[in-house]
């Protein structure tokens, strides 16, 4: 690895993602430490990928505020290019998830004000999830990676019906190849917000055809199933920003962030920081717990009640790594029954681990899997199964799970 790119010495490795490796460096001349992307040397030959690259780092330039981490500037390093953006140091919100209500709240109020600032500057982010937030030392959330979006109204790179976004959290109308906006972002950052506050996503799903088939034709479920005390304004918040039409949804972040605001007020609940609310968070982890131990016992039983034994299982497991002592925890445990728990869903790992269900699913395979849901839902079958004929005629590990995937869809039908 180069110890060095122009006036950048590297510190250390920090992270890797599809496009590229992350650095943390140091900007010698003004002596402060940068984040540096630097593209994959396997794309730089790939004229398509590196136009991308160049036109992320333009986008990005256009974008300075307090929620986006900034982009200062590109460098070339040999036959690479490299992002040079701020460092941040901090918690990916994944790592402080799940959430009360209270705390999330001013987390997804940041992300929000970021994204209309980006949007009204025609830039959408596209891959909202957990893993894209940090908040940052001082308690401010910083949108991280714009890396696919892209400017709405310029000509696109990626074919028009490819699926771009991480699946969990993608809007219906990008599975169906149809035209995106801003709407699309807020479809996403709903996911988020249910999945910060219950754990778990608002849809079960068995595989990745599944999935697309929730997120197009499947009611998502009310938080409040899972977390009994949500109050009314941000249960259907959550659920006008998950509507299938996305005129159906809020127009901008804008008035989703409005919408909770008001409901806030009207519940008499005064916004507080995030810094705030983690360190409210933390009191509470410090403080004799028995009535956290009784918040976890009234949210898994809530669980139990809605045969969700698979989620309470897991959320026993968090409180008792919390509260090993417990003897309330470990009792609630031996009480899930061995027959009542469902064959295991492929859910995404809990928040904490970072892992994803879906990171490599290629452009390949998510064009077949979108080409079959749209025949499904036409009704063409046929069609449909001739996708999947194509997929096991090809060799590729990911082609052939849409061909199970898809069998498996016929089998409960």
């Amino acid at each position: 690895m180069t110890q060095e790119i122009g006036q950048y010495r590297i510190i250390s490795e920090i992270g890797s993602g599809g496009m590229g490796v992350v650095y943390r460096a140091l900007d010698v001349p003004l002596d402060r430490e940068v984040a540096i992307k630097k593209l994959r040397s396997e794309f730089v030959a790939n004229p398509t990928v590196l136009e991308r690259f160049r036109r992320e780092a333009k986008m990005q330039a256009r974008l300075n505020h307090p929620n986006i981490a900034q982009l200062y500037t590109l460098a070339q390093d040999s036959d690479s290019i490299c992002l040079v953006m701020e460092l941040v140091t901090g918690n990916v919100l994944s790592r402080l998830m799940p959430l009360e209500w209270k705390a999330a709240l001013p987390v997804v109020l940041q992300v929000l004000e970021g994204l209309e600032y980006a949007h009204r500057r025609g830039v959408l982010h596209r891959d909202i999830k957990p893993e894209n937030i940090k908040i940052d030392q001082e308690g401010i959330a910083k949108i991280m990676d714009f890396g696919i979006a892209y400017a709405i109204g310029s000509a696109r790179i990626t074919r028009e019906k490819n699926i771009v976004g991480t699946l969990e959290y993608v809007a219906p109308e990008r599975i169906l190849g149809q035209e995106t906006d801003e709407r699309s972002d807020v479809y996403s950052l709903g996911v988020l917000l249910f999945e910060m506050i219950a754990g778990r996503l608002p849809f079960d799903f068995n595989n990745e055809y599944e999935l697309l088939r929730c997120h197009v034709d499947t009611t998502p479920y009310a938080l409040s199933q899972f977390e009994p005390e949500t109050p009314a304004f941000l249960d259907a918040t959550i659920q006008q920003a998950l509507k299938k039409k996305p005129e159906d949804r809020f127009a901008t972040c804008a008035s989703m962030a409005a919408e909770l605001r008001q409901g806030a007020a009207r519940e008499g609940f005064a916004l507080i920081s995030i810094a705030a609310a983690l360190r409210l968070r933390e009191e509470q982890r410090s403080s004799p717990p028995s009535r956290e131990i009784a918040q976890w016992i009234m949210r898994i039983r809530s669980l139990m009640d809605n045969k969700e034994f698979e989620t309470a299982e897991r959320l026993i497991d968090t409180a008792l790594n919390d509260f090993p002592g417990s003897l309330e925890l470990s009792q609630m445990r031996s009480l899930l029954p061995a027959a009542a728990r469902p064959t295991p869903v492929q859910r995404r790992t809990p928040p904490s681990s970072g892992q994803y269900l879906l990171p490599s699913l290629g452009a390949n395979v998510r064009e077949k899997l979108r080409q079959m849901l749209e025949a499904e839902r036409n009704g063409n079958i046929h069609e449909a199964l001739a996708v999947v004929t194509k997929a096991l005629q090809e060799n590729d590990t990911m082609a052939l799970r849409v061909a199970e995937c898809f069998y498996r869809r016929l089998d409960q039908t």
